[in-house]
């Protein structure tokens, strides 16, 4: 018999300067520990909803980004936010380079932005409503 995945629940994330790493991913996008981190420990937890973030130190981190069939660039990762059009402004507000904001019709708006270790993140503002839908295609 088949096993039922429940869920996605961990992702391990490598990064080459944890505590660097860390502290981006607090203060840029605003995600909690799921653990206790001290220094010098070789990784750190986060708590994304129901899925552990595990940023973990290694000495070469790979490139998580590629490329798809018709050459654009995708991120390996998208984190949900709230707001997500006060979200981009307030990062460009703060001098953070961004994308421009993209709007895929039935999936809603994202931007992304560059990690310490140059990795594309991408920031989803959750599924469109009927407005939104409206809104963007008038």
């Amino acid at each position: 018999m088949p096993t039922q995945t429940k869920g996605l629940a961990v992702v391990q994330w490598p990064v080459r300067d944890l505590e660097r790493s860390l502290a981006w991913y607090q203060n840029m996008l605003g995600v909690s520990l799921t653990f206790p981190y001290t220094p010098g420990d070789d990784a750190a937890w986060l708590n994304l909803g129901n899925v552990g973030f595990g940023l973990v130190q290694t000495a070469a981190v790979p490139q998580l980004d590629y490329q798809d069939i018709h050459g654009a660039w995708r991120p390996l990762v998208q984190f949900q936010v709230d707001n997500i059009h006060d979200v981009h402004q307030s990062l460009r507000d703060q001098g953070i380079e961004t994308s421009n904001m993209s709007y895929v019709r039935g999936g809603g708006h994202s931007f992304t932005i560059i990690d310490p270790d140059g990795n594309k993140v991408s920031l989803w503002g959750g599924w469109p409503s009927e407005e939104d839908e409206n809104e963007e295609h008038r």
